[in-house]
């Protein structure tokens, strides 16, 4: 095995010298077919030459070079997040009192609202202008995927039932004394034979409880309403301006209780969208053709940069560009 690890590394180092930015790919397999979208798109915005790839297991840091990576239990320069969810993401310990992200050089985040949580937090040690808003990459896919669709309101004459996506977070984590997941994944399955009953249904569980491992493209752009939780389906339903209910009485307490500060703790004491006390309200919303109201827009602006909606790969590749430059200079 050690043999096969020095002849890869001997490769990566082969790769062109004129390379300035690394990705770092973990090479999980939940996570590899979202990783290889996010990093597919940035680095359609940069020249071939510029970039070359490395997994995680052989990264070496190199001079002149800026290294890029999606998870926080990695070492490259400049971290941004696989998913655009706040969930505490990049509040981990780092199990000696201090933040993994002190170790980045840079942070990546959605919007202003993450930037000023992180700068305001007394243990995370980056400054203003090492924590960048950037928008959501995955985002300039979807746009463009919505603008060119065809919508179809009526088959016949006829006018078709709602479409619903429900779409969970993973119920990997389990908190507090009882072990309780902050997912609607699995308890909110036994509702779907009535919803069923009504409407269109479509299910897009997280990769982690799924054989697919693709990311969920086709029925978001389908789905007239999504019932989800707390992950980035959340945000990404939204900024394609589809109303998202959330079945808080389910699983809005633990939220609130498990994730303190979140953004998504925000989004279910504030009642920012659309809040279900119970499967009826879940079918009151869509019967009444419930939309996106004020206060969603007003927080989607603050934590997901409207100027970088469709255009974040871009930002993403201009900054690592910058990074990269600086760190040229520097060397």
């Amino acid at each position: 095995m050690s043999k096969v690890i020095e002849l890869l590394r001997a490769v990566f180092r082969s790769q062109s010298k004129s390379a300035r930015i690394n990705f770092v790919y973990r090479a999980s397999k939940n996570y590899k077919s979202v990783e290889n979208q996010i990093l597919d798109l940035i680095k359609a915005e940069l020249p071939d030459h510029i970039h070359r790839d490395t997994l995680k297991a052989l990264y070496e840091p190199r001079a002149n070079e800026v290294s890029f990576d999606l998870f926080i239990r990695g070492t490259a320069d400049v971290l941004m997040s696989h998913g655009v969810a706040d969930k505490n993401y990049m509040l981990i310990g780092d199990g000696d009192g201090g933040k993994l992200v002190n170790r980045r050089k840079h942070l990546l985040v959605p919007g202003p609202w993450l930037k000023r949580r992180l700068l305001k937090n007394q243990k995370i040690a980056l400054l203003d202008n090492q924590i960048h808003c950037v928008g959501w990459p995955r985002l300039d896919q979807l746009l463009r995927l919505q603008a060119e669709r065809v919508e179809n309101k009526d088959v016949d004459g006829i006018a078709r039932k709602p479409r619903v996506l429900w779409a969970p977070t993973h119920d990997r984590a389990r908190r507090g004394d009882d072990q309780l997941s902050t997912s609607s994944y699995p308890e909110f399955e036994k509702y779907i034979p009535l919803l069923e009953s009504k409407y269109e249904i479509e299910t897009a569980l997280h990769p982690r409880n799924r054989k697919s491992k693709k990311p969920t493209v086709d029925k978001l752009l389908d789905a007239d309403y999504v019932i989800s939780d707390f992950g980035t389906m959340v945000y990404e339903a939204w900024a394609l301006g589809k109303p998202v209910i959330f079945p808080s009485w389910l699983i809005g307490d633990r939220i609130i209780e498990y994730l303190p500060g979140s953004a998504e703790a925000l989004i279910f004491k504030k009642k920012i969208g659309l809040h279900a006390t119970c499967i009826e309200d879940v079918i009151e919303f869509i019967d009444q053709g419930a939309g996106l109201d004020e206060k969603v827009h007003q927080f989607l602006d603050d934590y997901l940069s409207p100027e970088y909606r469709g255009c974040s790969s871009r930002r993403v590749a201009e900054l690592l560009l910058q990074f990269s430059q600086e760190e040229y200079v520097s060397e």
